[in-house]
């Protein structure tokens, strides 16, 4: 096929997910069949024991590479190569451990069993692999990734005989597609987070805002005494913005330090590797909490250095 270089088909073993058995231990993972393409095509390989070959597919042979995450599962012992697993009732020779991957996303990309993919067809029977087939490949240029896509689409239709103006019975996807797809979620849950922090920082300023003016009420006389012992204006304007600015940075910190502990339990209970949080993002955090305390702190400060002094040793 022009402009591609990778192709391998790969198809679901539907009912899998039932167990993956290995003497009386069984867990639930993703079973599968592929070709010995789907090595290169997927950087996966083989920690000990060797691939999925063309032999073993032209035979059916009841073989299986597994990841390291089934191993431990399985709780298999020594070297998992030469040794038997069953899935669905049938015996697979395990050849293949393959290389640790970790995880992408909260997906653990070593929770799998690969079969040979002729096997997988003749366990499922014509009928099943045939609704569940999925074909990867890759492309030599990424420039043309539209024309191999549109080539593609046009073989597909001519074989599955589609006729023009008909809907397509299968759906092709590219890495370009998930991406934008991914930057729209991603987008989406910025601007919706972003509104709850943009309301969190209006309720939390008139927090503020009302703490301060309830302070300066309750300390009225020692602003008049301030101001009779010879303090200006702007000396009563400065004391409230700081003790404002102060009260904004202590909620950022106690913030960042239930932020950083509720992070470390998510990820905890859901498997997750730790969020690292970069230190402009700290510093920001206690830029705006700063901006927030100047901000709302503006207007009891102005009321506070405007007291009249006389007023002020009056008030009771």
């Amino acid at each position: 096929m022009p402009g591609v270089s990778h192709v391998t088909p790969s198809v679901q073993v539907w009912g899998s997910q039932g167990g993956v058995t290995y003497r009386d231990q069984s867990v639930p993972t993703q079973v599968f069949g592929s070709a010995s393409s789907y090595q290169s095509l997927n950087a996966v390989y083989c920690e000990d024991g060797r691939f999925i070959n063309q032999s073993d597919d032209d035979s059916r042979r009841r073989v299986a590479v597994i990841g390291s995450s089934v191993v431990s599962e399985l709780e298999i012992p020594g070297n998992p190569v030469g040794q038997h697993i069953q899935i669905l009732g049938e015996w697979f020779k395990i050849i293949c451990v393959a290389e640790t991957r970790g995880e992408l996303f909260g997906f653990d990309q070593d929770d799998f069993v690969l079969i040979p993919f002729t096997t997988a067809k003749s366990i499922l029977g014509d009928r099943s692999w045939r609704t569940n087939v999925t074909i990867s490949m890759s492309v030599d240029d990424v420039n043309q990734l539209t024309q191999v896509k549109r080539y593609i689409t046009s073989v597909l239709r001519r074989a599955h005989g589609i006729k023009d103006g008909d809907p397509n019975d299968f759906q092709i996807n590219s890495a370009d597609q998930m991406l934008e797809t991914f930057g729209s979620i991603i987008g989406g849950t910025t601007l919706v987070l972003g509104g709850i922090v943009g309301i969190s920082l209006l309720v939390g300023g008139i927090g503020i805002m009302n703490i301060m003016l309830v302070s300066v009420t309750e300390r009225t006389r020692e602003i008049g005494i301030q101001k009779a012992l010879g303090a200006t204006k702007f000396d009563i304007l400065l004391q409230f913005l700081i003790e404002a600015v102060f009260l904004c940075l202590l909620g950022g910190l106690v913030g960042l330090i239930l932020g950083f502990a509720g992070g470390s339990i998510i990820s905890s209970i859901a498997n997750l590797p730790p969020a690292s949080v970069p230190i402009w993002a700290i510093a920001l955090s206690f830029g705006f909490s700063a901006l927030i305390g100047l901000i709302f702190g503006i207007i009891p400060a102005a009321k506070a250095s405007n007291l009249d002094p006389i007023d002020a040793l009056r008030y009771e």
